[in-house]
C-alpha cells in the first residue's frame, strides 16, 4: 500500500513538474509552485527528492536508461548494409518510447527544459552506431575527408534534428512517419534536397 501510494506521489510530482517545466522553465519554478500544483505540502516532495535538480535528475536518467535499453538491445548481431547502421525496429521502438512519455521529453527539450538531454541522447545514437560497426568487418566510418569529430556530428546531428523537429511539432506524424524519413535521411545528402 505504501509502495503504491509513494508511486502515485511521484507520479503526482512528474505532472506538475512538466507542466512547470513548460509554463515556466526550470529556473523559474520553484518546490513551493511543484508542491502546491501536485495538491502535497514540502515535505513530502523532500521525502522523494533533494531539490528540483534532483528532481530533474532522476526523472531524466529513467528517460536516458530507457531509450539506452531500446536502442542497444535486441539489434541483430551482424550488419551489412550503412543504411541500416540504426535498426529502424531499434528506432520504431524508441519513438513508441517517446509517444508514452511524450510531455515530460517535450518540456524536457523544450526552451525551459535541459539542453544537456539532446547532448545525452546523441550519446546514445553514437554508442549504437558504434556497436554496429564493431559487430562487422564489412563496415568502417569513412569520414569522406572530414575530420572524424566532424564527421561524426554530420551523421548523429541529422537523426537528431529529426526526432527534435517532431517532438516540437507536438509528435503529428506517427513513429513510423518519423522512422521511415530516418532511414529515407540516411540515404540522402543535403545537396540532394536542394536539386
Amino acid at each position: 500500500m505504501v509502495k503504491k501510494r509513494n508511486t502515485e506521489t511521484k507520479q503526482q510530482i512528474k505532472t506538475s513538474f512538466t507542466k512547470l517545466l513548460k509554463e515556466k522553465g526550470m529556473d523559474s519554478l520553484t518546490i513551493s509552485d511543484i508542491a502546491r500544483d501536485a495538491t502535497i505540502n514540502r515535505g513530502t516532495f523532500y521525502l522523494h527528492y533533494l531539490d528540483k535538480y534532483d528532481l530533474m535528475e532522476k526523472l531524466e536518467n529513467d528517460v536516458i536508461e530507457e531509450l539506452t535499453r531500446i536502442l542497444l538491445s535486441d539489434n541483430p548481431n551482424e550488419i551489412d548494409d550503412p543504411i541500416e547502421i540504426i535498426p529502424y525496429n531499434a528506432i520504431l521502438n524508441a519513438l513508441y518510447y517517446v509517444k508514452s512519455d511524450f510531455e515530460f521529453i517535450e518540456a524536457l527539450t523544450g526552451t525551459g527544459g535541459d539542453p544537456m538531454f539532446v547532448e545525452k541522447f546523441k550519446r546514445i545514437l553514437e554508442k549504437l552506431i558504434q556497436i554496429q560497426i564493431e559487430k562487422t568487418d564489412k563496415l568502417n566510418f569513412s569520414m569522406k575527408g572530414l575530420p572524424e569529430d566532424y564527421a561524426r556530428e554530420i551523421l548523429l546531428s541529422s537523426a537528431t534534428a529529426i526526432v527534435l523537429l517532431w517532438i516540437k511539432k507536438g509528435a503529428l506524424e506517427s513513429p513510423e512517419q518519423i522512422a521511415e524519413m530516418l532511414s529515407k535521411a540516411k540515404d540522402i545528402s543535403p545537396y540532394e534536397l536542394l536539386v
